[in-house]
């Protein structure tokens, strides 16, 4: 099978550089564009006319769910898979990448081993999908049965969520934290989101407690993915959002 042609769509170049890094690492794929902002991409989608897609939902000129529709509509009839990687978690940002078409959608951050083997179901799937549509005849039942087995078939409700920390929710949600958080600094992030009005930013967090800021955030998803923090982007002057965390009152 020739390359996968694949241009990646990130508003952050570090993260597209990681991004670019693990698909020349895999070998089965060719990065033929890397762009910033939605316009960008989708020049590239229109002229470079490639296989896969990796697409942010956060850019910083409009949502990359306006890129997806648009992707596909000038895609025409050739084959183009999107993979939606991103930090957006709402469930109706979730059920509209689905619905659109998207084959994976993965939240940040995530590990290099579940990345590769997101990848690696690619390429197999990819390759037995090529195979039907090169059928000299028309498909049977067998082949739309294996070609089903193909896509997702997730429940948009019931999406899985691939954040390291929203894997272990479940089993912690009632008891000690994941590997990695520790319960006072746990208790401490909790203390500061209780308090009347709070409200914060990974950073602020981060700032007031004395944590790196990566390590800030780890604390507020594993909250939200337990249902005792919530999760609000807040747009600025540039279009990029910025996440704001603030205490469930339902929980």
């Amino acid at each position: 099978m020739s390359p996968i042609r694949t241009v990646i769509i990130d508003d952050d170049p570090a993260v597209a550089g990681v991004h670019h890094g693990f698909l020349m690492a895999h070998g089965a794929f060719e990065v033929v564009g890397t762009a910033h902002t939605g316009g960008q991409g989708l020049e590239m989608v229109r002229s470079l006319r490639p296989d896969l897609l990796l697409l942010d939902i956060h850019l910083p000129d409009f949502s990359g769910l306006d890129v997806l529709a648009k992707a596909r509509a000038d895609a025409g009839g050739d084959l183009l898979d999107v993979f939606a990687i991103t930090a957006a978690r709402e469930l109706a940002t979730v059920r509209s990448a689905l619905a659109g078409g998207v084959i994976e959608y993965l939240v940040k951050p995530f590990g290099s081993a579940e990345f590769r083997s997101r990848l690696d179901n690619y390429v197999a799937n990819r390759s037995a999908l090529l195979k039907l549509r090169d059928s000299e005849h028309g498909l049977d039942q067998q082949s739309i049965d294996r070609l089903r087995s193909t896509v997702p078939q997730a429940d948009p409700a019931q999406v899985r969520l691939q954040s390291p920390v929203a894997q272990q929710a479940g089993a912690h949600s009632a008891g000690q934290p994941p590997k990695g958080l520790s319960r006072t600094t746990l208790d401490a992030v909790t203390d500061l989101l209780r308090a009347p009005g709070a409200d914060y930013s990974a950073a602020e967090l981060a700032a007031e407690l004395g944590l790196a800021r990566v390590s800030a955030r780890r604390y507020l998803e594993y909250l939200v993915s337990v249902s005792k923090a919530k999760l609000t982007p807040r747009y600025g002057s540039a279009g990029r959002p910025e996440n704001r965390y603030s205490w469930n009152p339902r929980r």
